[in-house]
């Protein structure tokens, strides 16, 4: 059985440094994904590849229910759900999946079932032995363990409060917009049980559909910012978890895709490479030397196998491997996990090379002018040489890859007059905007222009990274620009965390405590442990001791030409501090008590929550009227939590509460000269 760590497609793992190879069980290693108990999961791949790929039919089927799935739960916590959408496990195979749905989510599915059904048209469905057989657009999906008493109840609760049945048309043109990434949803669908992941440290889980360059694109945006990267890439899952193609890969030219790329980046502003092997060597920016030549071409050779082998066509995913190296630039969004993913390959390429390791290693230190300073004082070198050859043959293999898996429909890249960089734009439609793309000899930069952008930033500047070269710029660009986009409805003020597109809310929008909660992401949450860690740091800089009513923020009316406004509540000293969205003055919200709808609509709206304790203890020292300073308004909150009744609130968040947390508050001392120790015993030690 697998034991922690999993094992992972990263170096470490990959080549076993400094430690015998974990043996694993290919059950084990399965039901990592799809969430099945040992037993099953041995039995089920016991031939054959350990998750099989869906045929074209059924993988249509299982697309359009994911699809469906995304709209009905959007930003969810497994943890009250039962499960990624609330989904227990899934046995994957050629032509049905059977899924584990968890009894509360029942009337959920059916609702969403039921949408997928064209107007006029009735849904499929039988009992049999294992539970309910759904067909979905010619799709076979088996509900294990649901009876058809269940079903039924299910249903008839659903058909009263479900959205219309899309038209038949809407029905057929969703199947066909989604065809370009139907293999990509339905993988994701087999593999679902991966979201739940050590790696994937956040309790929220969000996927979403979105467009780029006029095409669905999957997101992942669990993390709190969107990534293209395929779920199981993005958590460096072992290359047996990958989908492979229900039919041949196409054969893919990788030489001439390299030969392409270079042609773009140095067209009018230097010489083209005329050996691929040292094109190859300038895009990684590799310097090109006999030594280096042969591991390029021994590079392009593995590059090639890998291309043309079915089991893994998933590169082309998520925009290509170009993503890839994105994760090495320390780049918070890109993956779960931040090592990077070992390319397939890798290994058959280091152990094909026949050079000298060692002065591969040494020439890569030289080429980073680091070979001097990893010298001792004896004269011996201090770095594992090998170990850095190693990851010069690799870096060779990721680059030719992400030049062969480029997008079938590049960006066209025009010089820009009076500089050497390269420029490239593409509308956007969400929101409605430019994409700005800019490529130098050894950096990129990708913004977004769109005029509904708020807080005065009309031009963001999404990612601005160093690149080894100028074609692997426009590589690193491209990828980049497949979620900046999206990206925008992540993107905070830095001045005030105010999101740059609010989300809307209208008379839909659950703005309980609860409901607030649930649409928030689990790091937009301010909890009272926030709350207590920043408690002694407000007390000296909290300057101000006005109360709500006088608003959180103030223009400076001596200043009447100053366009900012200023904190001047405590509640606008909590929002700098402990980083909730600001309010603007003559915002309603401005100048309301935390527990108020004002308040609460203002928080749904930038994608944020405050806690019930954190609202009971806030909304109290917000109010009074005559406090001298914070100490004041720090008693007047822990009054209100000492008088409230504390099983109550708790049960306002939908949320577990931890009982040390329960103690803390009951314990919280008036006095604020004591917080500090307060802070070191309940939340510290």
């Amino acid at each position: 059985m697998i034991t922690a760590p999993r094992p992972r497609r990263i170096d470490r793992d990959v080549f076993h440094e400094d430690e015998e190879p974990q043996r694993t069980y290919p059950g084990d290693v399965r039901r990592w994904a799809t969430g099945e108990p040992y037993r099953l999961a041995r039995e089920e791949c016991q031939e054959g590849p350990l998750i099989p790929t869906a045929v074209e039919t059924q993988a249509r089927g299982e697309a359009l229910l994911l699809d469906a799935l995304l709209s009905e739960y959007g930003l969810h916590r497994p943890a009250l759900t039962g499960g990624p959408f609330g989904i227990i496990m899934v046995t994957p195979r050629t032509h049905e999946i059977l899924i584990r749905v968890t009894p509360r989510q029942l009337p959920r599915w059916t609702a969403t079932v039921l949408r997928t059904v064209p107007t006029g048209a009735a849904l499929v469905w039988s009992t049999e032995e294992r539970g309910i057989a759904l067909t979905l657009a010619e799709a076979r999906v088996v509900l294990v363990g649901t009876t058809e008493s269940d079903w039924r109840a299910a249903i008839d609760r659903t058909e009263r409060s479900a959205g219309q049945p899309v038209s038949a048309r809407a029905h057929d043109d969703r199947i066909g917009y989604l065809a370009p990434i139907v293999p990509l949803l339905s993988a994701t669908l087999r593999r679902v049980h991966l979201l739940t992941d050590s790696e994937v440290s956040s309790p929220t889980v969000e996927l979403l559909i979105a467009e780029h360059r006029g095409e669905p694109c999957l997101y992942d945006a669990t993390s709190g910012a969107p990534s293209a990267i395929p779920l199981w890439q993005s958590v460096a899952a072992p290359l047996e978890l990958w989908p492979s193609a229900y039919r041949s890969a196409t054969a893919v030219d990788v030489r001439g895709a390299i030969g392409r790329l270079m042609s773009e980046a140095d067209d009018g502003l230097g010489v083209l490479a005329q050996d691929v092997s040292e094109a190859l060597c300038k895009l990684a920016g590799v310097p090109a030397v006999p030594l280096t030549l042969r591991a390029a071409q021994l590079a392009l050779s593995v590059a090639e196998e890998v291309l043309a082998d079915p089991r893994f066509v998933s590169l082309f995913d998520g925009g290509g491997w170009a993503a890839k190296r994105r994760r090495d630039l320390d780049l918070a969004w890109v993956a779960h996990t931040e090592e990077a993913v070992t390319p397939p390959g890798a290994e058959r390429l280091v152990e094909a090379f026949t050079g000298d390791l060692d002065m591969l290693g040494m020439l890569t230190l030289s080429e980073e002018h680091a070979l001097t300073d990893s010298l001792t004082a004896a004269g011996e070198l201090e770095e594992d040489v090998s170990a850095i050859a190693q990851g010069t043959l690799i870096r060779l293999l990721d680059w030719a890859l992400a030049a062969a898996t480029r997008s079938a429909t590049p960006w066209a890249w025009c010089p820009s007059e009076g500089s050497k960089s390269l420029h490239s734009n593409a509308p956007t439609s969400d929101p409605d905007g430019i994409l700005q793309l800019k490529a130098e000899a050894n950096s990129f930069a990708v913004s977004v222009t769109a005029p509904s952008l708020r807080e005065s930033q009309y031009v963001h500047t999404w990612e601005e990274c160093d690149a080894p070269s100028r074609a692997a710029a426009i590589l690193l660009a491209e990828s980049a620009a497949r979620t900046a986009g999206i990206a925008m409805h992540y993107v905070r003020d830095p001045q005030k965390g105010r999101l740059l597109l609010p989300r809307p809310v209208d008379q839909r929008t659950d703005l309980t405590t609860a409901g607030v909660i649930l649409a928030a992401h689990a790091d937009a949450i301010f909890d009272f442990e926030d709350l207590a860690s920043m408690l002694s740091r407000l007390r000296y800089r909290a300057d101000t001791a006005a109360n709500a009513s006088e608003g959180h923020w103030r223009r400076q009316a001596a200043v009447p030409d100053d366009p900012h406004d200023y904190t001047h509540s405590v509640l606008g000293d909590v929002q700098v501090w402990c980083g909730t969205p600001g309010t603007h003055d003559g915002e309603p919200a401005n100048t309301a008590l935390p527990d108020s709808p004002e308040y609460r609509r203002h928080l749904a709206q930038h994608g944020a929550a405050m806690d019930p304790f954190v609202t009971c203890y806030l909304t109290a020292a917000a109010e009074v009227e005559d406090a001298k300073d914070f100490d004041d308004r720090h008693r007047a909150g822990v009054t209100a939590l000492r008088n409230a009744d504390l099983e109550h609130l708790a049960d306002s968040d939908p949320r577990p509460i931890d009982q040390r947390v329960m103690t803390a508050i009951t314990a919280i001392p008036l006095d604020a000269n004591e917080i500090e120790a307060w802070y070191e015993v309940y939340f510290e030690e």
